[in-house]
């Protein structure tokens, strides 16, 4: 294929495959000469093979039951780089956004940069993104808190309950290791626990996973937050938890909000 383009392409195909792989992702995969691929679709390499004379997956070979998730990231950015050193240009591709609760192409893109290997990253649909059209709301609308679920409790972060919050990466939370195996409902009472000091017992959350297959509908498991450990057999490592506000912010500036629809003060603001 031409090798237009720099040498090493981060992209994301979507959340699901290939539904929502993008035209500007596409035209990548079709112009490298390897494609290495991290993603759960049941057609990926199928359809990646189509367009793209070498196809490496990681997923099913470079997670270890009970091994530290960061010797799996080194994996990928060693073989990539390798890949992207011999026979550019390559492309790394992983369902979702690259760059959204993402460790691996960060680590990726330091590598590259030290060996001098230019590099682009292409956005793709992110679990941001699909689970906003899940649950049918606009982050925008009174601002949004967003956290990774183990961060949140290693830094005792606080959260305003005014304020929706959307917790990442709930069915991984407390553990860096990988392991396919189910969590014990105790595994998640800290984090129970920490929105319990924010949050009253029957303040409704809920647990929301994308469906990476087309045929496969998203789940979404409504709950009061004191029960929150009985989703453990539920609970795996694609789960996020929406956490509603508990109750309206008070408006704060009457004036600025009346202003918001006044003629004279628009005029006032213009040149």
């Amino acid at each position: 294929p031409p090798s237009s383009g720099p040498p090493l392409t981060i992209l994301g195909t979507g959340m699901r495959f290939p539904d929502h792989v993008t035209l500007e992702a596409e035209a990548a995969i079709r112009q490298a000469r390897e494609v290495i691929v991290v993603d759960t679709g049941l057609a990926t390499l199928d359809w990646l093979r189509a367009r793209c004379p070498i196809v490496t997956p990681l997923l099913q070979t470079a997670y270890v039951e009970g091994d530290n998730r960061l010797h799996t990231y080194h994996h990928f950015v060693a073989t990539t780089i390798t890949a992207a050193l011999n026979h550019p240009p390559v492309v790394f591709a992983m369902s979702g956004h690259p760059l959204i609760s993402a460790y691996a192409p960060f680590l990726l893109l330091d590598v590259a940069r030290a060996f001098g290997i230019p590099t682009r990253v292409q956005a793709g649909i992110s679990s941001l993104d699909a689970i906003f059209a899940a649950l049918e709301v606009d982050p925008l609308l009174t601002g949004l808190q967003l956290h990774e679920a183990t961060d949140l409790l290693l830094q005792r972060r606080p959260l305003q309950p005014d304020l929706p919050a959307l917790i990442l990466q709930v069915g991984t939370v407390g553990t860096l290791l990988h392991s396919d195996r189910r969590r014990r409902p105790d595994a998640f009472a800290p984090l129970r626990d920490h929105l319990l000091r924010i949050y009253a017992p029957s303040h409704t959350v809920v647990a929301v996973h994308i469906s990476p297959h087309p045929l496969v509908p998203d789940t979404r498991l409504q709950v009061a937050l004191a029960d929150l450990c009985d989703l453990a057999p539920e609970l795996h490592a694609g789960f996020s938890l929406w956490v509603p506000a508990a109750h309206d912010r008070p408006l704060g500036d009457a004036a600025g909000a009346a202003a918001l629809t006044d003629p004279d003060a628009l005029e006032e603001q213009l040149g």
